[in-house]
């Protein structure tokens, strides 16, 4: 709807007062009811028809020139300095922090990189396979993957592991549980694949670091037997090319797989993808110098032969066999041949 002047409704209050047009016809021009023009007609008749000016006024006190470059030059010149310093320093009262903000933003003063007093301090590994980052990206929801119910939508965790100084991927898998043996079976694959790194870089998740000061996790125990150093990010950032790149992957490859239906179909997808983004992108990350993770990386000169590694990774575990004959196994039940009910039987697990 048009808005009308206050030319236009002096001009029609005119008329109503000398007779010139009935109040109906008023009321339909102005669109406004009978007791607004009533208020109209009894401060036109009080105070002349300038009386109908709306004297409501709000809190956006004008700046002189003089206040708008003194804030402008006292930005410039310490542009690390906040809205309330900048007030505090011009002595300006009448104006709020945000008002100083929105000026900033006329002026192209609020993207201004500021130098750090502490600077971050960035790190590459120097060679391929000196440090290894593992991690576990956080759950994904797919609307149509079915779970182990057989139900359609659930979510879906992706555990890699990356190369430090190449970006390489070295193995990848997604999960419908972010357990501590699927960590050990993605570590498992990379280590038979690639050879043994020097170290390995992974925050403290109990997948990852034991939560008893007395007992070693399954990931730890594993390390120190294959002389592997063990380094504990304590925060994200320290772990910050598996973090950029768990924001690849979904940008990359999650918003355009969405409609993937069983695990199956989403790791594989997700091999045929490993394989292009190892092969194809460039990355311009800090010692990559545009080229891709593949022209970089080498597999690892620490190598162990196959079966003794197999040997050495195998995992023991005891567990008891139920009335069932079925035992329990990191959240799932394996059926167990006749003649084992009540026992404690010992499991070798390999891969």
């Amino acid at each position: 709807m048009e808005r009308k002047g206050i030319e236009f409704k002096q001009d029609v209050l005119k008329q109503v007062l000398t007779g010139a047009m009935d109040k109906k016809k008023a009321r339909t021009l102005l669109t406004c009811c009978p007791r607004t023009l009533q208020n109209y007609l009894a401060e036109a008749l009080k105070h002349g028809v300038s009386g109908i000016k709306d004297k409501r006024h709000g809190n956006n006190y004008k700046l002189s020139p003089k206040e708008l470059i003194s804030i402008l030059e006292t930005k410039k010149k310490g542009p690390w300095r906040s809205a309330r310093k900048v007030l505090e320093i011009t002595g300006i009262t009448h104006i709020g922090e945000r008002r100083v903000q929105k000026i900033w933003v006329q002026h192209g003063l609020n993207l201004v990189n500021v130098e750090r007093i502490k600077p971050i301090t960035r790190f590459v590994a120097r060679s391929p396979n000196d440090l290894w980052q593992a991690d576990i990206m956080g759950k994904i929801y797919f609307p149509y993957l079915i779970n182990e119910k057989g139900e359609s939508g659930c979510c879906a965790y992706l555990i890699a592991n990356l190369d430090d100084c190449s970006r390489f991927l070295l193995g990848g898998k997604w999960f419908s549980r972010q357990s501590q043996m699927n960590v050990f079976r993605v570590w498992y694959f990379c280590l038979l694949r690639w050879g043994l790194p020097k170290g390995m870089l992974a925050d403290r998740g109990s997948q990852y670091k034991s939560t008893n000061s007395k007992g070693d996790s399954t990931y730890q125990h594993y390390a120190k037997a294959l002389d592997i150093e063990l380094v504990w990010a304590y925060r994200a950032r320290t772990k910050g090319k598996i973090e950029r790149f768990w924001r690849f992957v979904q940008r990359d490859f999650v918003r355009e797989n969405f409609s993937v239906k069983t695990f199956d179909e989403l790791n594989r997808l997700f091999f045929k993808w490993q394989i292009k983004y190892n092969e194809e992108f460039k990355s311009s990350g800090l010692g990559m110098l545009k080229r891709t993770p593949a022209e970089v990386y080498l597999p690892s000169e620490i190598q162990k032969p196959k079966q003794e590694l197999v040997e050495l990774l195998t995992v023991t575990l005891r567990r008891l066999v139920y009335m069932d004959s079925t035992i329990s196994l990191f959240g799932k039940r394996y059926k167990i041949p006749p003649g084992y009910i009540k026992c404690r039987i010992w499991l070798h697990i390999r891969g």
